[in-house]
């Protein structure tokens, strides 16, 4: 059909003029030379092995690769050994070009026709006299006219428009009437709103990494399911909880009170744990500190920097054929 700005064309299909197909047994249809008038099945006379076929139920009019009315489909495949022709019956009207003055603003879209004038007043004791309130939303600065005391004002220079918000560059003068003319005709783009899009409008794998900052911020909880790779910086202000498995391919560094690793068995490849990594380490700074077992009572190996040793609180028992090393003792005698 025609619309506005595009002018439509008057054809019909050419008089009775014979095509003949090539059936290859895969092919379900096959392009035309000549348009078919209005997708009408009627408008072909098409035989296979020199039986009329049924129009609409055997084969229907189709878009071909150019968006014309060319494509004869029959649905299924035909045999090569199947003979096939279409003859064009000449009659009928593809196109056509509503009469002269024939749309009205029935025939238009909403979104394409307004005419609607919002007046405003400046204001001298307004806390704002720059920013007034449209009573629709203005797809730019030019598809309104904007009018302060009756002189037109400029679009942009004068004046920007953002969705239902109308904003002067200069602060108007009390008393000041404008006029502001939504354009009749416009643009059919319309843009989503804010705030509209939600799940529901987005297909799955929409996002892409490329669409995503490199720095990723959550303030709740993160749920992972499966395995995650981060390769750039990733801040998290709540729980982050991680339902597979985690592997950290750079340094860890936890910034926290406490550390809890509730696991049955903790691996370590490094053969040297060090404990008290403080920026100063001194033997003040070590002191109290060890390995503790919890248990009914607290097993524990802790460091004294008073007496420069380590103190156990449990007994200490050596394996058969293994050995210790004991500090000699010295034995006084003291006679008188």
């Amino acid at each position: 059909m025609s619309y506005i700005g595009v002018q439509a064309e008057n054809q019909v299909s050419p008089a009775f003029m014979r095509e003949a197909l090539s059936p290859n047994g895969s092919a379900t249809y096959f392009d035309l030379l000549h348009d078919v008038p209005g997708y009408q099945a009627e408008n072909l006379l098409v035989t296979v092995n020199n039986v009329i076929q049924e129009p609409a139920s055997s084969y229907t009019i189709i878009n071909d690769g150019n968006g014309r009315p060319r494509r004869l489909n029959f649905g299924v495949a035909l045999a090569t050994t199947d003979s096939a022709y279409v003859i064009h019956r000449g009659s009928g009207e593809l196109y056509h070009t509503p009469p002269a003055n024939s749309v009205g603003t029935a025939q238009l879209e909403s979104n394409l026709k307004s005419g609607r004038v919002d007046q405003f007043a400046g204001s001298a004791g307004a806390s704002s006299n720059t920013v007034f309130t449209l009573s629709e939303s203005a797809g730019s600065v030019n598809t309104v006219a904007v009018f302060i005391n009756g002189i037109y004002q400029r679009p942009t220079t004068n004046y920007t428009v953002s969705g239902t918000a109308l904003t002067f560059t200069s602060s108007l003068d009390n008393g000041d009437q404008v006029d502001v003319h939504h354009h009749t005709l416009r643009t059919t783009i319309t843009h989503v709103a804010d705030a509209s899009v939600d799940t529901a409008q987005l297909a799955d794998d929409a996002v892409t990494t490329a669409k995503l900052d490199t720095n990723i911020a959550v303030a709740g909880t993160l749920g992972v399911t499966g395995i995650t790779t981060l390769t750039g910086a990733a801040t998290t202000g709540g729980n982050l909880t991680v339902g597979g498995d985690l592997t950290v391919t750079g340094n860890w560094t936890v910034n926290g009170t406490t550390t809890t690793i509730n696991s049955t068995t903790l691996t370590v490849d490094d053969k040297n744990m060090e404990l008290g990594s403080v920026a100063s380490p001194t033997d003040v700074t070590a002191d109290g500190g060890g390995f503790t077992l919890r248990g009914t009572t607290n097993k524990t190996i802790l460091w004294e920097n008073d007496t420069n040793q380590w103190n156990l609180n449990q007994k200490w028992t050596e394996n058969a054929g293994s050995s210790f090393a004991h500090r000699p003792l010295t034995t006084q005698l003291i006679l008188g």
